[in-house]
């Protein structure tokens, strides 16, 4: 099982608005580190909505500067809205790194079971002047009623070979993979659910 990556339209280059255009995708989290789901699941983690900046949560691909300052490449889009797009991956990450919990995004339904629920906004999210990829984010682990579990503050840089909205791209996931790996680690680290039907959390 391997986890899917953020998507790329760049009709400049392939002449056809296409989701994942002619770039080729990478998978951040590889197999090694997937496993079968499990048929059943220890706990049920929810992924909830992501924030992030004004100035990422735009269609264009966007880089900063040697001044600081956020160029918009208006020839490389994203090819899904980026909190859904970043939503998703983190998802599917989780899901291939936690094979005995099952993965969940909001919306979610009020009838579903959720013990621990994922919170991430993001600060930074693209490639920097020095060619590398920054993504920071504050994320939360949340209990039932809320109670936050868990809370910290997470800075993965990626250092992708290839130049332009192909290479930002591919370090944005790289590093959200590690962002992801990391989320991972501290969801193991909670205690499991005594019963498949403990309240959900809210």
């Amino acid at each position: 099982m391997r986890a899917r990556t953020l998507l790329l339209v760049v009709p400049a280059l392939c002449g056809l608005v296409l989701l994942g255009g002619c770039l080729k995708r990478t998978n951040p989290v590889a197999a090694r580190d997937a496993a079968a789901p499990s048929q059943t699941p220890e706990a049920v983690v929810g992924v909830l909505r992501v924030a992030v900046p004004g100035w990422i949560d735009r269609p264009q691909v966007t880089e900063r500067t040697s001044t600081g300052q956020i160029h918009a490449n208006e020839f490389a889009r994203w090819g899904e809205p980026v909190t859904k797009g970043v939503q998703r991956v983190v998802a599917e990450n989780l899901a291939a790194l936690l094979p005995t919990r099952r993965i969940v995004m909001a919306p979610l339904s009020p009838n579903q079971v959720v013990h621990y629920r994922v919170d991430i906004a993001f600060s930074e999210a693209g490639r920097q002047a020095d060619g590398s990829v920054l993504v920071d984010a504050r994320w939360a682990l949340l209990g039932p009623g809320g109670v936050t579990l868990v809370q910290r503050r997470s800075s993965h840089r990626a250092h992708p070979t290839a130049a332009g909205p192909e290479g930002a791209v591919t370090g944005v996931n790289e590093a959200i993979a590690e962002l992801s790996r990391e989320i991972a680690d501290a969801v193991r680290a909670l205690p499991l659910p005594r019963a498949a039907n403990e309240p959900t959390a809210r």
